[in-house]
């Protein structure tokens, strides 16, 4: 049976829209929003996708029973929600959870432990299969789905290309090489280089410096972000643009932690340069990049070192592999449409 789905993003966060609104545009299947940033975001990067804002859900939760048999959101499901439709609509509603992008974060504390108690869970491929196994985490039923959003990018190539150039590259120096810099936010595994290094960055230079704020960091403490940020002369701060790959596409070199965005690196093979943190255990993505130090020059250290960029491109396609499935050309255009709308049949297929 084809199940009636719906795919959420509730609160402010923007980020996740680069991850429901793909997905929802595959399956085409309607994205529900809370909020108003949101939803003009997603008319404008994700325009095909049917948009509803409904401000206050605990208001619609009938309609959400009437309409839908299967709820989709890249938040974990809180586990008396389906209790409650089934309570008071008679309902068996399916709550499936999204990852939003895939990282080596998660074995300091626990942040995967909900994935134990999700209705499904959707999986990007072996790897974070192999994390939950080795987390000694107990996963419900779960879809193995590639990389849907590097599928939603060649689909829309040309409209996120020109968006990202009007609203990002159009403002730098063309005859300049690009940097950008994706620091994670201030997670409880206190994995962000953000807070030690983005002074470091703002200094003259031959680069073009992009930073792509995570929404977290600005989120938490908007006072403090506000201070630190205001001074930040030489660098382009990307606030409010959700798509990633279009910008990955156009830079010649990416500074990273433990952010996702590592991850969706590994489809270009560029040049890669990673932090890592002292009471953390080195990530997978570490191996991938020459690893550099926040207490050094960093731009000298990126320099310097670019020439040794084309020796871990083998270990970025064998990493990317593991992520995702395979890599055919840049990124893996093998990606199954067929497959990912499986979600929608219930059967024994979950």
């Amino acid at each position: 049976m084809l199940l009636k789905a719906c795919a959420f993003n509730t609160g402010p966060d923007i980020h996740l829209l680069d991850h429901i609104a793909p997905l929802a545009s595959i399956l085409n299947i309607p994205l529900i929003v809370t909020e108003e940033e949101n939803e003009l975001l997603a008319a404008k990067y994700y325009p095909e996708v049917s948009t509803e804002r409904w401000t206050h859900l605990e208001f619609h939760l009938k309609e959400i029973a009437d309409r839908f048999d299967l709820l989709i959101e890249c938040k974990y499901w809180a586990p008396h929600l389906k209790e409650l439709f089934r309570t008071l609509f008679h309902k068996k509603m399916e709550l499936i959870f999204c990852p939003h992008g895939q990282s080596d974060k998660g074995y300091a504390t626990p942040l995967l432990a909900p994935y134990a108690t999700q209705d499904g869970v959707l999986l990007y491929g072996n790897l974070l299969k192999k994390m939950l196994e080795e987390l000694n985490i107990q996963i419900p039923d779960y879809w193995m789905i590639g990389n849907h959003r590097w599928l939603y990018f060649q689909t829309h190539r040309e409209r996120l290309r020109a968006a990202a150039q009007k609203e990002v590259f159009s403002f730098l120096d063309p005859k300049r090489p690009t940097l950008l810099y994706a620091p994670t936010w201030q997670d409880a595994d206190q994995s962000t280089s953000f807070f030690e290094t983005f002074q470091q960055l703002n200094q003259k230079s031959d680069w073009n410096v992009l930073i792509k704020i995570h929404p977290l960091l600005s989120q938490r403490d908007p006072a403090l972000f506000c201070r630190l940020t205001a001074s930040l002369e030489n660098v382009f701060l990307i606030h409010e643009f959700p798509p990633v790959y279009p910008l990955l596409e156009r830079i010649d070199a990416y500074l990273g932690d433990y952010s996702s965005v590592g991850y969706d690196v590994l489809a270009f093979q560029k040049p890669m340069f990673l932090l890592a943190r002292s009471s953390l255990p080195l990530a997978r993505l570490h191996s991938c990049g020459q690893r550099v130090h926040p207490d050094r020059n960093l731009l000298f250290q990126i320099e310097k070192n670019l020439c040794k960029a084309r020796n871990f491109e083998p270990l970025q396609r064998e990493l990317y592999e593991k992520a995702f499935g395979s890599l055919q050309a840049k990124g893996g255009e093998d990606v199954d449409r067929s497959k990912i709308r499986q979600i929608l049949r219930r059967g024994n297929s979950l």
